[in-house]
């Protein structure tokens, strides 16, 4: 019960910040195009600074307020090499980086959050060019549809995407068997391994 009252409080914290970023934007003056367009939407107009792996982005939001880790909803990109995790990574965690940071860092973008995640980061859809850049993820074979509890998203829609990547054998999808582990179950291992050293 205290762990539910905690994320609900953390969750109207966020977006109370997300509102108060905008009016303090908007302080003194007319709605822009750009805040009009976000009150229809529900998305927030977002600069990509640096994204640290596939699916984890910094922004900050536009016009240069508010800094923020945020995770992306729906996707699971496989994991990049860690001296503080002590971990090699996975295949393909610094190409899912890459193409992340290729398609967002120093656009303006938007955000349309779903959740928060257990480190109390928003998590949510970045639309690149009114294009679900998550979707496109996952389309390329550098995700794979996120299986746990996420609001707000049909995750369904992320599992077709997943379903016609392996069939075109994209991506992770195109590595030996032996080397499609999950990054839900390779993060589990590390855990494992931590615990019984």
């Amino acid at each position: 019960m205290g762990k539910r009252i905690s994320r609900a409080f953390v969750t109207a914290i966020a977006a109370a910040a997300f509102a108060l970023a905008v009016q303090w934007t908007n302080k003194g003056q007319g709605l822009s195009a750009a805040d009009m367009a976000a009150e229809k939407t529900g998305r927030m107009p977002a600069s990509v600074k640096h994204c640290n792996d596939g699916d984890t982005c910094r922004i900050v939001t536009e016009p240069g307020h508010m800094w923020m880790n945020v995770r992306l909803a729906g996707v699971d990109a496989p994991e990049r090499a860690s001296r503080y995790k002590k971990s090699a990574g996975q295949p393909l965690g610094d190409d899912a980086m890459e193409f992340t940071n290729k398609n967002l860092a120093g656009k303006i973008v938007e955000l349309e959050q779903v959740d928060l995640d257990a480190y109390n980061r928003p998590v949510v859809v970045i639309w690149n060019g009114g294009k679900n850049f998550n979707m496109t993820l996952v389309e390329s074979g550098l995700a794979e549809a996120y299986r746990g509890p996420v609001k707000r998203i049909d995750q369904s829609e992320y599992i077709q995407a997943e379903g016609k990547a392996k069939a075109a054998k994209t991506g992770i999808w195109g590595l030996p068997e032996n080397q499609q582990q999950s990054p839900a179950d390779y993060r589990k291992q590390l855990r494992l391994k931590k615990s019984n050293p």
